[in-house]
């Protein structure tokens, strides 16, 4: 179960790297960002963010093979601070934005990944 939750990490990273490379504005949309302040290095900034997605996907996909039944727990935790990272910056962010939390899908983005960093964490043995 834990070398398959691990491949989860990657298939988002390819999911969302695509996504923000090859459609950054359909993002924006989704998110609710108004049309007026998505500016072109606003944009071009996300397509970054898409490509540095894919790097981490593949290192990650790429190092599968050095997962053994006696590393995994530190694999896990690997995914699992990699999320929490992503969680509690995103929800630093939203809060200190100013904007109401509930009206801010970046929010309720920001805890999905905080449960995908407990999942891991749950997981990791």
């Amino acid at each position: 179960m834990q070398q398959k939750m691990m491949l989860f990490t990657p298939a988002v990273g390819v999911i969302y790297g695509l996504w923000f490379f090859l459609a950054p504005n359909s993002y924006w949309s989704l998110m609710t960002v108004p049309a007026d302040l998505i500016t072109d290095i606003a944009s071009v900034q996300l397509q970054n963010t898409g490509l540095a997605l894919l790097v981490i996907a593949y290192v990650l996909i790429a190092t599968r093979k050095y997962i053994t039944n006696d590393n995994v727990p530190e694999f896990m935790m690997i995914h699992t601070v990699g999320w929490a990272i992503f969680a509690v910056g995103g929800l630093y962010l939203t809060v200190s934005s100013g904007d109401p939390i509930g009206n801010n899908p970046f929010f309720y983005q920001a805890l999905i990944f905080l449960i995908i960093a407990v999942g891991f964490y749950a997981k990791r043995n």
